[in-house]
This record gives C-alpha cells, sequence and structure tokens, in this order.
C-alpha cells in the first residue's frame, strides 16, 4: 500500500462551529467550538484508512467535511485534482457522484416509506446515471447482488421495516455502490449491529474493496474492529490526529501516550497475558476551550516542560501540595486566584504587601522547578496593576493593489505547501513571484496544469474572501497565459474591516514589539486581548513598566518607528485606561508559551504529534 497514488490529499482541515451566546454576550469575541483543528492525511487508492477516537473527538465532522455535508472553515482537501473545500455549482454535485457515505445507523438513514427499489434508485436520478428505466433497474439489482442481497429480486419491494440490521445496512452499502464512487466514507458501519452479524458486513466491504478498488475512510471507536478492516489507522484526539501509521505498526509499536492508553484499556482474552492498565487524568477538555500547547498534555503521564502549562494546572497543583490552607504561606497571603489561559492572578489579602508575596511564589516556584515540570514552565512572577490597561483601538484601513497582492503571496506561501513533493499542486505551481501588484504564478507541465492551477486560484481566493479575508474582493481578475506558462492575479486597491486590522496590530504586538524591541520587558508582557476592533494590552510590574510600554506602543503605532507594515493605517486611538471596580494590587504568574506539536515521522511512515519525538531531540523518558 505504500506505494499507491494518493486520491485524497488532506491538508490542515478545520472546523469550527460558533457557540450561540445569551444576549449580556453581546460585544465580545465568538467563541467557537473547534470540532476539527488541524488534519492532515493523504488516502490512497484502493486502501482503508481506519480512523478512531473516543466520541466527540471530531472523526465523525471530518467524514462529513470529507464529503462536503459540511462546508470546512479552513484547509485543503484535493480530489481528482480540485480542492473539494472550495468548490461549488455544478462542480459540488460531480464530486458528490464520486464520494459516498454509509452512515453508523440504518435505522435513520433509510426513509421509511420509500421501499428498497426507491431507495437505491434515488442517486441514479439525482445524477442522471442510466438511459432508460430497465438500465437503472439492473444497476439496482447488481448493487444489491454486490451488497450480498441475493438474489435481489426478494428484496426489491421490500420496506426498511421488513428487513434485519444487517439486511438494512447492506441496502444502505448498496445505495452508496449504484453510482459507483471513486471513495466511500463509512461512519461507524457497524456499531448499530448485533455482534454476530457485524463480521459479515465488514467482510463485505473487504470483499467490495478487492473487487472495485474502492478506498475507504472507515470511521470507529472501536479499536479492534478498526484493526481487522484496516490498512493503516488514524487515531485522533480532541480534533486533531496524533497518530497514523500502517495498522500493525500502530497496535504493536504504539508511540503517542494517548494511543498507549486506548491500546491498554481492551480487554486480551488470555488470561495469562500480562496487560497493564495504563491510567489518564481527568476528562477529555472542552472543544471550546482547546488547552495551550500539547491538547493532550492535561492528560498525558509523560508531560514535560515544552507540553505546555497553563494557569489552571498551578492551581490545582498548589491545592494537592496543600500550599493554599490557611497556615500555609500563599494561603495567609492570597484572597482569591484568578486563572486566565497562561497567566494566574493573586489577589491578596489586608496587610499583605506585594512584595512580600512575589517573594513567596518566586520561593516557591524556584525550589519546585526542578523537580515539576510544571514549574519549569514558568516564564515570570511580578507584581500587576489590575486596574488599568492599554487600549488600541482598530479602524478599517486601505490597502493598496501593492499590498493586496504581497498579502496573497504570503497566504498562499503559508497555506499551500506545493514545494512538498506529496502536496497536489506539487509540479503544478512551480513558484510565485510578485510584479507590482500582480502575483504571477509559474506552472509546470502542460496546458491542462495551467487550467488546474487557474481553477485553483479561483477557488482559494473566492473560499477566502467569504470565511475571513475579505479584503480579498480586489483580487478580481485571474489571467492564464499559455505562451509563458503563468496564471496572474491583478490587484486593485481594497479595503480591510477593523475586525481583521485588529488582527494585524495584535499580531504586530506580539511578534515584534514583545518580542523584539521591549528587551527584559518582553517576558512581563501579558498574552495581547483581542476584542472585535479593540486590542488590549497589560504588563506586569511597577508603574515604570506601564509608562514604557505606552511609550513604545504609542510610537510603534502611531507611525514614530518603523512601520514597514502600515501599521499605523489601522491604528485610531491608544489610551490607557482604569479598570473600574478592579482591585489594585495583585500578583501574577505567567507560563511560556508552548507550540502545538506537529505530526513527527519517526520511521517507515510512522507519524507522531508529540514532543517526546522531535527530530533530533528525543526525551530521555523514552
Amino acid at each position: 500500500m505504500s506505494d499507491a497514488a494518493s486520491i485524497i490529499k488532506v491538508r490542515n482541515l478545520k472546523k469550527f462551529f460558533e457557540l450561540k451566546k445569551g444576549f449580556l454576550s453581546f460585544g465580545k469575541d465568538i467563541v467557537y467550538v473547534k470540532a476539527v483543528d488541524g488534519v492532515d492525511f493523504d488516502m490512497r487508492s484502493g486502501e482503508i484508512l481506519g480512523l478512531v477516537g473516543e466520541s466527540g473527538c471530531g472523526k465523525t465532522t471530518v467524514g462529513r467535511l470529507l464529503t462536503r455535508l459540511e462546508d470546512p472553515t479552513d484547509g485543503l482537501v484535493f480530489f481528482l485534482g480540485r480542492d473539494i473545500a472550495l468548490i461549488e455549482g455544478q462542480d459540488l454535485k460531480v464530486f458528490r457522484r464520486n464520494i459516498q457515505m454509509v452512515f453508523q445507523d440504518p435505522y435513520e438513514s433509510l426513509n421509511p416509506r420509500t421501499t428498497v427499489t426507491q431507495t437505491i434508485m434515488e442517486p441514479l436520478l439525482n445524477h442522471n446515471i442510466g438511459e432508460s428505466q430497465e438500465e437503472r433497474m439492473e444497476m439496482v439489482v447488481q448493487a444489491l447482488e454486490d451488497a450480498g442481497l441475493a438474489p435481489a429480486k426478494e428484496y426489491l419491494n421490500r420496506f426498511p421495516h421488513e428487513l434485519s440490521g444487517g439486511q438494512r445496512q447492506r441496502v444502505s452499502i448498496a445505495r452508496a455502490l449504484a453510482v459507483k464512487p471513486r471513495v466511500i466514507v463509512a461512519d461507524e458501519p457497524v456499531s448499530m449491529l448485533d455482534v454476530s452479524i457485524r463480521a459479515g458486513v465488514l467482510n463485505l466491504m473487504l470483499d467490495l474493496r478487492d473487487k472495485y478498488g474502492i478506498p475507504y475512510l472507515f470511521i470507529t471507536h472501536d479499536i479492534a474492529v478498526a484493526r481487522y478492516i484496516s490498512d493503516r489507522l488514524a487515531v485522533m484526539y480532541l480534533g486533531r490526529v496524533v497518530e497514523m501509521a500502517e495498522t500493525d505498526s500502530v497496535i504493536f509499536e504504539p508511540k503517542h501516550p494517548y494511543t498507549q492508553a486506548l491500546l491498554s484499556a481492551v480487554p486480551i482474552p488470555d488470561p495469562d497475558a500480562k496487560h497493564g492498565r495504563i491510567d489518564i487524568k481527568g476528562e477529555v477538555p472542552s472543544a471550546a476551550d482547546i488547552p495551550y500547547g500539547c491538547r493532550f498534555r492535561p492528560r498525558c503521564p509523560k508531560a514535560f516542560r515544552e507540553c505546555g502549562w497553563e494557569a489552571m494546572d498551578m492551581v490545582n497543583w498548589l491545592e494537592e501540595n496543600g500550599h493554599l490552607k490557611e497556615d500555609a504561606a500563599i494561603g495567609r497571603a492570597v484572597s482569591a486566584m484568578h486563572p486566565d489561559g497562561l497567566v494566574l492572578r493573586f489577589d491578596l489579602n489586608e496587610g499583605t504587601t506585594p512584595v512580600e508575596a512575589v517573594n513567596t511564589i518566586r520561593d516557591l516556584v524556584d525550589k519546585g522547578r526542578k523537580g515539576h515540570p510544571l514549574l519549569d514552565a514558568v516564564d515570570s512572577v511580578d507584581t500587576l496593576l489590575t486596574d488599568r490597561v492599554i487600549e488600541i483601538r482598530s479602524k478599517p484601513a486601505r490597502i493598496s493593489s501593492e499590498n493586496l497582492a504581497s498579502e496573497l503571496f504570503d497566504l498562499l506561501e503559508s497555506t499551500v505547501g506545493y514545494r512538498e513533493p506529496d502536496h497536489p499542486m506539487h509540479g503544478i505551481i512551480a513558484g510565485m513571484s510578485l510584479d507590482g501588484n500582480r502575483l504571477i504564478l509559474s506552472v509546470g507541465g502542460g496546458s491542462s496544469n495551467l487550467k488546474l492551477a487557474q481553477a485553483f486560484l479561483e477557488d482559494y481566493i473566492r473560499h477566502h474572501r467569504r470565511k475571513n479575508r475579505p479584503e480579498l474582493k480586489g483580487a478580481k481578475r485571474i489571467s492564464p497565459n499559455e505562451s509563458d506558462m503563468t496564471v496572474t492575479v491583478t490587484c486593485s486597491d481594497s479595503r480591510e474591516p477593523s475586525a481583521k486590522t485588529a488582527e494585524d496590530v495584535s499580531e504586530y504586538i506580539e511578534n515584534r514589539i514583545a518580542a523584539d524591541d521591549l528587551g527584559d520587558l518582553a517576558g512581563l508582557v501579558l498574552p495581547v486581548e483581542k476584542r472585535r476592533s479593540r486590542v488590549r494590552v497589560r504588563i506586569m510590574g511597577p508603574e515604570e513598566n506601564w509608562s514604557m510600554l505606552s511609550d513604545m506602543l504609542t510610537r510603534f503605532l502611531t507611525g514614530g518607528g518603523e512601520d514597514e507594515d502600515n501599521i499605523a493605517e489601522r491604528v485610531s486611538k491608544i489610551s490607557l485606561k482604569t479598570v473600574k471596580g478592579s482591585q489594585k494590587n495583585a500578583v501574577a504568574v505567567k507560563f511560556i508559551r508552548a507550540e502545538e506539536p506537529p505530526l513527527f515521522d519517526v520511521g517507515s511512515g510512522h507519524q507522531v504529534a508529540c514532543f517526546l519525538f522531535r527530530e533530533g531531540d528525543v526525551h530521555p523518558d523514552l
């Protein structure tokens, strides 16, 4: 299977659902449930790729995205040379003929008022398949017999309630087969069936794969079933694939701590077998509040400093170790704690000076740094004036045609990995260049690749303009040139809305000012808060720090400093605001910001998203 051609390529696929909130939340940032958050995998011709994980991990949403029953928030899904995440209209209908879905519950997926014939005939009529009614009936009979319902004539006029559970699921499979798809997505296809008939349906799917070469995405929570039917396994956790490899490699040599825990929970039918259960802490976190760094870190028994620690972890650690008792040093000094992402704020009791509290917490952190990765991940401990905040208001900004072309160039460079040998656009897009207000794509191959590159750009720009980059409406004209094999995007002046300019300002502060220009104070700047068109910045330490930060922000964000990104055009006002009702003196503990681990290749195509396997830096725990 390793040398087979990929028929579907998924890159950075995301699906966020907006979490509806009450009237009192008006004006605040929208909260999203991140059901799928950056998934990458390939489906090879003729293989069965198993997608396994706990309930709620996002595996069904992945299947619905592949069939375009849900529109992706971001990412690329290439199928037959087109990104299905971007196509619309008639192209979408053609795509849906080529990729079919078998749902989990045949009791729900079949219409109780239609016969088996009508059920299987419907997709043939929808896609105009067959020249006559007789020809379509032959296709229905063939699909039923392929699905193991023979002789087919005995089932044609039956209704779903006249069939057993296994027969209903076979009708669902026959309906998917009738249009001769190129790919089938099977979402828990045997979980609703009795154990006695599961093997029959699984063997049927294997036989159909061997007969027609149709690849499956097989979604299941049952690792035993996935092992039986899958050529490769991808393990999902909280919206991401954390491990992927050939099935036997995942089963017998699991690398990710989550995969190891899942497999340890599978019973072995051998009383003499040694089978140690790996306990993982707590419950799956909310997909609306993904942990920082590695998303499995709060439950992982092997977590270390670089995995990412946050404020709530320290609250739990303080409670577990008795540091919050009334007779403990911190317990005597602190009246309340406020964990917020990477920052834990301590409000102080009357009579406790900020300096005394800072020294108490610093001593505790310094003594425990080498003993616990949580404390080793503390970036800084200092006082915090909680009654003030630096607020930056953004405004809509004009984007010149040249800058828009540059932004489109950067967007394509960061999201389309055409230089990677396994990327669908590799060899089609040979390179990119800028010429004033024009973005020029060099295309490799023949004229057919020129059309593919043009279609890709049209789909890509339209998709991003509608989703999160309205300024791309200025990228209107896309022109292919067969004589020099280029596709040119000509940009005109455009405007960027204030919510988008606020993102630019917050990124500029975090990546430029806080990271480079503040020197020793950079570690004291708290994570930037963005609320629609407003950006809020806080800093730890005394009054002098606030003055220095305010002066620097004013200078850089109003054009007084280096402003190659034209940030000053996006800022309307900078002010030091007083927060009413807030306690003035507090102490803050800030943690380092950790990265999300990508999929590391540990050999033979075995990929694992864990910093324990970072290239050239294998952790000593292994």
